[in-house]
């Protein structure tokens, strides 16, 4: 009697540990399954200084069906001299209407001195609803550079 119930606890045992592994198996699988795809932006030289999207990224926001989008640039200063670059010279364009930056986000904007490079986010709030839509560079009333971009699903 007592070989057969040591027998059973290890076939029970044994039968427990065999299906907690596949269970952290199939975990592995799903996460492979959902890693997103890294888009690439072109990167865009106005006034000898290189723009480049780094990369978007999607939050919720606190306020109902608003997401919190930032968009990482780095910008490289080409020129001979110290220039400025900020993120309310950007905008974002969809369909008819254009979003202008956070400006409680902690945005971007400085000098760049000659052959330096400067990194940071720009903040904006859009309607979860949009997915696509235009970035565009417009530090006065004309567009210098734009960027069709695609805002991913919050995180």
């Amino acid at each position: 009697m007592k070989k057969w119930m040591i027998t059973s606890i290890l076939i029970t045992a044994l039968l427990l540990t065999a299906a907690c592994s596949d269970d952290s198996s199939k975990a592995k699988k799903d996460k492979v399954t959902t890693n997103k795809e890294e888009v690439t932006y072109k990167t865009k030289t106005v006034n000898n200084i290189d723009m480049k999207i780094n990369q978007i990224k999607t939050t919720e926001s606190t306020k109902e069906k608003i997401n919190m989008v930032s968009i990482e640039m780095t910008f490289v200063n080409n020129d001979n001299s110290t220039v400025g670059v900020g993120a309310a010279d950007f905008k974002i364009k969809s369909g008819d209407k254009t979003y202008t930056v956070y400006p409680q986000g902690n945005n971007f904007g400085d000098e760049i001195e000659p052959s330096k490079e400067l990194t940071g986010k720009a903040f904006f709030e859009l309607p979860e609803t949009i997915k696509k839509g235009t970035l565009v560079y417009a530090p006065s009333e004309d567009e210098l550079a734009s960027w069709s971009i695609t805002i991913p699903d919050a995180e």
